[in-house]
C-alpha cells in the first residue's frame, strides 16, 4: 500500500494570507501572488522538483509574504514527507545558467539548517533559511555569478534538483544507522 504523500499549509496573520499544497508523488503548479519574480522562482521549484504544488500568498509587503510562504511550504513539505520511511534522503546538483552557477547539497535528516556561500538577494536567503527551520531540511548551497536575476533563479533549480532526488521512495527503510530520520 502507497502512503500518500500530500499536505497542505494555512498561514494567516494581520500581515498575510498563505495557503500551500503539496503532492510529493505529482506534478504541475499553480502559483497566485503578486510579485512575479517570486511567483516565478516558486513555479520554477516545483516544476524542477516534480512536485504538484499550488500557493496563493498575499500579504502587506514582500518580505513577510515570502517569509511567512516558506513557513506554510516548509511545513507543508515537513508533513508531507512523513516519517521519510525509503526516501533516498540525499541530493545534490550542479545548475549553470548563464553567467551564474549554483551548488546545492541536501539531506532530508529533520534537522533544518541552511548555508549559503555567495550572495543573493537577501529575501532569498531568509526564504531559504526559513524553508529548511520549518521542513528539516539540511542544505548548502555555493553560488557564483554577476547578475542577481541569475544567481537566485540558478539556487532555485540546484535546490529543486537535490530536493527531486532526496525525496524519491526507493525502498521501505530508513536511511540511517539510527533507524529514524529526525
Amino acid at each position: 500500500m502507497r502512503i500518500l504523500r500530500k499536505a497542505f499549509a494555512r498561514r494567516k496573520t494581520g500581515e498575510v494570507d498563505i495557503y500551500v499544497e503539496i503532492d510529493l508523488d505529482s506534478q504541475g503548479f499553480e502559483v497566485e501572488t503578486e510579485d512575479l519574480f517570486f511567483k516565478h522562482m516558486l513555479e520554477t521549484f516545483a516544476k524542477h522538483s516534480s512536485v504538484k504544488l499550488k500557493i496563493r500568498a498575499f500579504g502587506d509587503d514582500i518580505h513577510h509574504v515570502i517569509e511567512d510562504t516558506a513557513i506554510a511550504l516548509g511545513s507543508a513539505i515537513s508533513r508531507a514527507l512523513g516519517d521519510k520511511r525509503g526516501i533516498v534522503r540525499f541530493g545534490n546538483s550542479i545548475v549553470p545558467m548563464d553567467d551564474a552557477l549554483a551548488i546545492c547539497g541536501l539531506d532530508l535528516s529533520g534537522r533544518g539548517y541552511f548555508v549559503i556561500e555567495g550572495d543573493i538577494e537577501e529575501n532569498y536567503v531568509h526564504f531559504f533559511d526559513t524553508l529548511c527551520r520549518n521542513s528539516g531540511m539540511n542544505v548548502h548551497i555555493q553560488v557564483k555569478g554577476f547578475n542577481s536575476h541569475h544567481k537566485v533563479e540558478a539556487c532555485f533549480k540546484a535546490f529543486a534538483l537535490a530536493f527531486k532526488t532526496a525525496k524519491e521512495v526507493v525502498g521501505d527503510d530508513f536511511v540511517s544507522v539510527k533507524g529514524v530520520l529526525d
